[in-house]
């Protein structure tokens, strides 16, 4: 799992109550500045060749102080965790660049309106929670998260949004924590830590539940499902096909509590895929059923292909010839009602596999043709290549009997075939 925002410690409470000691503190610091800006000013006038050099050490001062006297604000009013969190967010160093690794690393730049935009809402929140109004509190630092979302500063985001869950926690607000850790999960999904996202999802699913709010409980599980399906697909790259069905489990059931047909057809078809893969065809049978259901319902073609031609490879599997054919057939006029001529290239060469394992040598090479033809339409060289091969050998296969009985019975026949290429039939 990635790790959470991480926290600044929280300001001791009597800090607050010492303005007297941070009132020298302003002085020097702003003396130290207006002396520093006067140096710049004199060397910028008696030093012609280092002038833009000069001018940009004064600028960086000037807004050094600017930071500085907005931290100073915030404990001149008393608000010290406030004063934390600021000088937490404009002190955090950029990341180093992999080009340049040894160039020493700068706080991160926060444009001035950010900064003021950033003290006086933090100051805002500060007092709203002192005088016990923790919705306004919360909307304060939600603001602030979802500002920071955009930007997108994702770390600072997640600070907030951590700030928002310990504050509906005080308050045993359910909804708002909820919402809160639903946020933090969205978050961890942009910074692709898929298994961090799906804690907080699960966290905010749970709560969601218990606080029977069915609007927050449709988003979570909406969300979980498709981090769930994120998960599995990466287990199965690594061939950790148990671990792929579990996560699929899981999808199945948040996105039947999603209450999105979509959602629960897409997770039932690759739950089916996955037990196939685990060798458990009679579930994988059922959930292909269930995805068939929903996808003529919802009047989708392709996912309807896609279903006959999942519930086809399973009924083989089990030995069910006659309705893995039943399924391939329907599957070919519904794939050729949508345009779907992979379906159909897929459809018709299995099909003709089938049919020539049951002795029917004409439908077989007739369905091939076919699949040889569709491949030509589609372009793909390696499927046209491999469906030449394959009609080659069932052609093959069909005049298999008629040779091996010339050269058993029919010498001469054999020879003039061999050597003028007569017929085998002649």
């Amino acid at each position: 799992m990635a790790e959470e925002a991480e926290m600044p410690p929280a300001a001791p409470q009597e800090a607050a109550a010492e303005p007297d000691q941070a009132a020298p503190a302003v002085e020097v610091g702003a003396g130290d500045a207006a002396e520093a800006e006067a140096k710049a000013s004199s060397a910028d006038k008696t030093q012609k060749d280092g002038a833009p050099q000069k001018t940009d050490d004064r600028l960086i001062k000037v807004k050094g102080l600017d930071k500085q006297q907005l931290c100073i604000d915030l404990l001149m009013v008393g608000c010290v965790q406030s004063f934390v969190d600021f000088f937490y967010i404009t002190h955090r160093k950029s990341a180093p660049t992999e080009q340049n690794p040894d160039v020493e690393v700068k706080d991160v730049a926060i444009p001035e309106e950010t900064l003021v935009f950033l003290k006086e809402t933090l100051e805002q929140a500060e007092s709203a929670r002192r005088q016990g109004s923790y919705l306004q509190c919360f909307e304060s630092y939600n603001s602030l998260a979802e500002y920071f979302e955009k930007v997108p500063d994702l770390k600072s985001a997640m600070y907030f949004y951590q700030r928002c869950a310990d504050v509906a926690a005080e308050v045993d607000a359910w909804e708002s924590i909820s919402k809160a850790n639903l946020n933090l999960g969205s978050c961890e999904e942009q910074a692709g830590n898929w298994q961090s996202a799906m804690q907080y999802h699960e966290k905010a699913l749970q709560i969601a539940q218990s606080a029977d709010s069915l609007p927050l409980q449709i988003k979570a599980a909406s969300r979980l499902c498709v981090v769930c399906q994120v998960l599995a697909e990466q287990c199965e790259k690594e061939s950790r096909d148990n671990d792929a069905t579990a996560l699929y489990e899981r999808c199945l059931n948040c996105a039947q509590l999603s209450k999105d047909a979509t959602l629960e057809g897409t997770a039932s078809h690759k739950l089916g895929l996955s037990k196939h893969k685990t060798g458990n065809y009679d579930s994988a049978i059922e959930l292909q059923k269930q995805y068939l259901d929903i996808c003529r319902m919802n009047d989708d073609r392709v996912g309807e292909s896609a279903a006959r031609a999942a519930l086809a490879h399973a009924y083989e599997a089990t030995g069910n010839v006659p309705e893995a054919i039943n399924q391939l057939e329907n599957l070919l006029n519904v794939a050729s009602e949508a345009g779907e001529h992979k379906a159909q290239a897929g459809a018709c060469l299995n099909l003709g596999i089938l049919y020539n394992g049951r002795g029917d040598h004409e439908k077989s090479v007739e369905l091939l043709e076919q699949h040889f033809d569709l491949a030509r339409q589609i372009g793909d060289r390696r499927l046209i290549d491999s469906a030449r091969v394959v009609l080659g050998m069932v052609r093959g296969n069909g005049k298999l009997k008629s040779y091996i009985d010339l050269v058993n019975n029919d010498l001469d026949k054999l020879l003039k075939w061999k050597s003028k290429r007569a017929t085998l039939g002649a």
